[in-house]
């Protein structure tokens, strides 16, 4: 097992503490919430790229809605949706913009491209009711708030962390016989 497998699993497990204990908090709005779970995606994505944040969501995904007994329900497909949209979005904007984009603009770009992506599944696959889509305004303000809050965390964390921790390069290996 490479030391960037092992920080990958970190972070999934971190994300997916996250996702559970935000889950305990009752949201004011119904389908709303922060999102705490989206900072260690975009710190992913910062640190290594679009793969490995990827595959840092859908793990989290896969892991959160087992926890929650929601695994290949409803909620899940509409979750891995828009996960994966806003990754591919945030991962977009890393590249095309980071240098006029801070994490907090990534994160907005990406809490919207979630929303939208989950009302138009929710739309096509399950409620095909045209007043589903009046919620877009809704959902679009929250964007902002909650991108903007997730994307002044992921950037405190980005500054904060030692990333020696998360280093660039792939070349450390664990010894066989501590595995």
């Amino acid at each position: 097992m490479s030391y960037r497998e092992i920080q990958m699993a970190f972070l999934v497990a971190v994300a997916s503490i996250l996702f559970t204990l935000e889950s305990l908090i009752p949201s004011p709005i119904p389908w709303i919430r922060l999102g705490l779970a989206n900072v260690v995606t975009l710190l992913a994505l910062k640190w290594w790229g679009m793969k490995e944040a990827l595959i840092v969501l859908i793990m989290r995904v896969i892991l959160g809605s087992l926890l929650s007994g929601k695994f290949l329900s409803p909620v899940f497909l509409i979750a891995i949706s828009g996960g994966i949209a806003s990754t591919l979005v945030m991962g977009m904007g890393l590249r095309l913009g980071e240098r006029v984009m801070s994490l907090i603009g990534i994160s907005i770009m990406g809490a919207v491209a979630k929303n939208v992506i989950q009302i138009l599944v929710t739309y096509f696959i399950y409620i095909r009711q045209v007043y589903i889509l009046y919620l877009f305004p809704i959902f679009l303000f929250s964007s902002l708030l909650t991108g903007t809050l997730i994307g002044i965390l992921a950037h405190l964390i980005h500054q904060k962390v030692n990333l020696s921790f998360f280093p660039q390069k792939n070349n450390f290996q664990i010894p066989s016989d501590l595995v």
